[in-house]
This record gives structure tokens, sequence and C-alpha cells, in this order.
């Protein structure tokens, strides 16, 4: 069976859609979909659903994709290790990130893989909290740049740094006042918040306090969450990286008490990782602030 056919699959199915996967990959639509067609005439069975809003895999491809990522990871990590062996870095890493860490890590990252080992493809995808998670455990990602996971997450977190979480509201409001905010006078106004299955750091804060927030708008976009505030809808709890990277009309405090993410790089399992992935965290590691 054709390895190449099986990541076609695996990426017209993560990107829900041949054309989008054709644009990661280099193929056109109508090569794509021949060799879809062939590897379904080698199966004996559909593999993809055509849909309104895509392609979706049917429940005989759903069944098959855990043995066919499989497959994929032990190739690539083969060409890895052969390529680590012969004194290169090549091959191919994905990465999901927030937004927040896809502006102020990942540029970093890709410079330095561009200078010194341009054989490197990185496949980035900004995504939410859960979203990484579920890709490293389906072996859709290779690591993800996010915070820390609840202890009941199948997955493995490296921390690198802590990054403090700040209210942020208008110009000229009235807890402007305060050099660090007490959490429990947040509970007389809006907010507008990220969801939680996209961000729960946040919702962590109120968590701790031990109240729930009025929530008048949400958003998976934390610059979309900024920019709301800055129009008076609401305030917001964000992190303060997302802060720097977002210059506007809105004014931010720090928490009493202090709140903070702890951002870092999760992975399926330390054993599983590949030789790249082992070096580009190790860049991470030595590199990021």
């Amino acid at each position: 069976m054709n390895p190449q056919k099986i990541k076609i699959l695996l990426a017209a199915i993560d990107k829900g859609s041949l054309t989008k996967a054709g644009q990661a990959l280099g193929y056109t639509q109508s090569h794509l979909t021949q060799i879809m067609k062939s590897f379904e005439e080698e199966v004996g069975f559909p593999l993809l659903i055509k849909t309104n809003r895509g392609v979706e895999p049917t429940e005989e491809a759903r069944m098959l994709m855990p043995a066919m990522r499989q497959l994929v990871d032990s190739e690539e990590r083969l060409v890895q290790e052969i390529a680590e062996l012969q004194g290169l870095r090549k091959g191919t890493i994905r990465i999901g990130t927030y937004v927040s860490t896809s502006v102020y890590w990942v540029p970093q990252i890709l410079e330095y893989f561009q200078n010194n080992y341009p054989q490197v493809i990185f496949q980035i995808e900004e995504l939410g909290h859960d979203e990484m998670i579920n890709g490293l455990i389906e072996g859709s990602l290779d690591i993800a740049l996010m915070s820390r996971p609840e202890d009941r997450a199948s997955i493995d977190f490296i921390p690198i740094l802590d990054d403090p979480l700040l209210i942020v509201f208008p110009p000229g409001h009235e807890l402007s006042k305060y050099d660090y905010v007490p959490v429990d006078k947040l509970k007389d106004y809006p907010f507008i918040m990220t969801y939680k299955s996209y961000d729960q750091d946040p919702q962590k804060v109120f968590e701790e306090a031990g109240f729930i927030p009025e929530v008048r708008y949400y958003s998976r976009d934390d610059f979309a969450v900024l920019s709301m505030v800055q129009r008076g809808l609401g305030l917001a709890i964000l992190p303060e990286l997302t802060i720097n990277e977002f210059p506007g009309n809105y004014d931010s405090r720090m928490l009493d008490p202090e709140a903070y993410r702890t951002l870092g790089i999760g992975l399926r399992a330390r054993e599983y990782a590949g030789p790249l992935a082992r070096f580009v965290i190790r860049y991470i590691k030595e590199n990021i602030r």
C-alpha cells in the first residue's frame, strides 16, 4: 500500500477538504480525486464522503485512521532517523499553536530553522486547547505550543514559561484605580470570554474564586476579544503575551491574587517523539523566553 495515498487521505480528513489538502501537499484537486479513487478501488470500499462543508471520513476510514497515522508516523520517524545519522536535519513536523504563541514564538522558531536547516518543513495550525490535545492523541500533531493541560489529559507536557493573566478594560474604567484588581470585584461586571474548549485559563480564575461571571459574548480569538473590550462591550481576562502583541485603546492590570498560565510544549508521549521533534523541543527549551 502506497504511504503517500495514506498521507493524502489523512490530510483531506484533517483539513476537511481535498482542495486544502492539495494546497498543503502540492497537488491539484483533480489529481487528488484520482488518487483517492485509486485508493478506494485498492481497499474495496469508500473512504471519503462529500458534504456541504467539504469531505468527511467514512466509518470504515475512521476505523483505519489509528493504524494509518501510526504507519505515517513510523515512516516519517525513519526518514528523520536516517537524516540524523547522515548528519542532516530534515523532515516534516506538525505543530499546533495558539494565536498568541503563533505570533510570539513561531516566527523565531521558523527563522532559526530556515536559516540553519532549510530542509525542515513546518506545518503550523492555529487551534484551541482541546483541539491540540485531540490532535496529539490522534497523531495529527507532533507537538503543540499550549498551556498546561489538566492532569487527566493523556499527554505529556514540558513547561517553558509562566505568562501572567491580566484584567483588561477600556481607558478610564473605575478598575483603573487599582494597582492589582481584587478578583472578587469582578462579580459586578460583564465579560467577554474565549470558549473554555479553546482557552481554559481565564475560566480557571473564576473557578478558583468560586463564582460564575456574567458573560455577554464568547469568541475563539483573543484579538477579537480585545477589540470588543475597546468598544466597551465588556471586560476580559487575557494573557500578557496576547496583550503585548495587540496594542490598542485599552488598559490592563494584574489580578489579586495573581494568576498565570503555564505555557509549554505538549506531546503525545516523550518516548514517541522522533528525532526532529526532539530537536525542535530542545531549541524551544533553550531559546524561548
